[in-house]
């Protein structure tokens, strides 16, 4: 009589050895330096060899041993993003749309992130013990500051890093950005000359840089065009700025003269609709720049709103292909623009958008 213990034991299936590199470096006759070298996208490796050890990884089934590689390489295939313990952050939607970029690049980069929030004033300490701890191969900055300590410190720690934004050393760090200036630039040239001698800007914290340019472009904007300073009014909200549409749409309407409102996020210029609806009638240009928020339904802007369109979510993916480029295949730091495209009412006279960019006032 055979025991239960024994008939369970039978109908097992062991599993199958994992493949190693040495199984795969026995099959081409390769050495095992130049099986890894090709896996991790090593330039001295010639385009044909690296891509036979790719299509044999695949044919037998290869996975990398993480721990293994962070013994051998030195590398552990994290991503360090470090955010303030700042909750209303991560019930922002922009944050998000960047986040799930960042997320589907990592994994089709076959890097895990490590985010992790820090108190404030603390920050700085989270980089250095990630730094001299080597958990994390590089970094992701976002909502960068003018001389920003944390750009500071990962310079000076010779770690790589990509920052969503960017600040006036933009030459020395690799960067993912839209052009914050040009866009609002010629958004408000183009209201100037589409007849508006009175215009409101609805625009986010200009604590950080992103908000900072846009100001500066619409002042630069307005004067370019012949008007006096006091032509715009500039209204910011705290970040995040989710809620803030309807309270500064109501400000920006108090003046009788405004026929503008141009809005620095789309989920602001919705929100701003109730108070619009409660102006009595009146005609008021709108324009925004939409960030393609997924959850945002913006057809009750339709034929109502012209906007410049930049995708959030691309440019989470982008800011992992830039730490992959450094960080798998050592290469330099370069800047992206993510691009940008103009909506139009057809009613307003596009001629506007073509203004020449002012020189040295960014």
């Amino acid at each position: 009589m055979t025991s239960g213990r024994g008939a369970r034991g039978r109908g097992r299936i062991a599993p199958a050895p994992a493949v190693t590199i040495k199984d795969m470096a026995a099959e081409l006759g390769l050495s095992i330096t130049t099986i890894s070298r090709a896996l991790n996208g090593y330039s001295d490796v010639g385009e044909q060899t690296r891509e036979r050890v790719i299509a044999t990884a695949e044919k037998m089934g290869y996975r990398p041993n993480r721990n293994a590689q962070r013994l051998v390489m030195q590398r552990t295939h994290n991503i360090g993003w470090v955010q303030p313990d700042n909750e209303r952050k991560f019930l922002d939607p922009h944050f998000v749309e960047v986040m799930a970029g960042v997320l589907r690049g990592a994994r089709a980069a076959q890097y895990d992130v490590v985010m992790t929030s820090a108190a404030s004033g603390g920050e700085l300490a989270t980089y250095d013990r990630y730094v001299k701890d080597r958990s994390v191969d590089g970094f992701i900055i976002d909502l960068p500051a003018d001389d920003d300590p944390r750009i500071t410190y990962l310079l000076e720690a010779g770690r790589p890093f990509v920052v969503h934004g960017r600040e006036e050393r933009a030459d020395q760090y690799a960067w993912v950005d839209v052009d914050n200036y040009d866009c609002f630039y010629r958004l408000f040239r183009l209201l100037v000359a589409n007849g508006h001698k009175r215009l409101a800007f609805i625009n986010g914290d200009e604590r950080f840089n992103y908000a900072l340019y846009r100001a500066r472009a619409a002042r630069h904007a307005i004067a370019d065009g012949g008007l006096p300073a006091g032509a715009l009014t500039v209204l910011n909200s705290d970040h995040p700025m989710g809620d803030a549409g309807y309270r500064l749409t109501e400000r920006a309407l108090e003046d009788a003269a405004v026929s503008a409102i141009v809005y620095s996020s789309s989920l602001m210029a919705v929100e701003g609709q109730a108070a619009l609806q409660r102006a009595d009638g009146r005609d008021i240009a709108l324009a925004s720049m939409d960030d393609s928020l997924h959850y945002l339904d913006l057809g009750r802007l339709d034929g109502r709103v012209s906007f410049v369109r930049s995708s959030l979510h691309d440019a989470g993916v982008a800011l992992i292909e830039e730490l992959a480029r450094q960080c798998d295949r050592g290469e330099r730091p370069r800047g992206t623009l993510v691009p940008m495209t103009f909506h139009l009412l057809p009613e307003l006279d596009a001629s506007g958008l073509d203004a020449p960019l002012p020189m040295g006032r960014r």
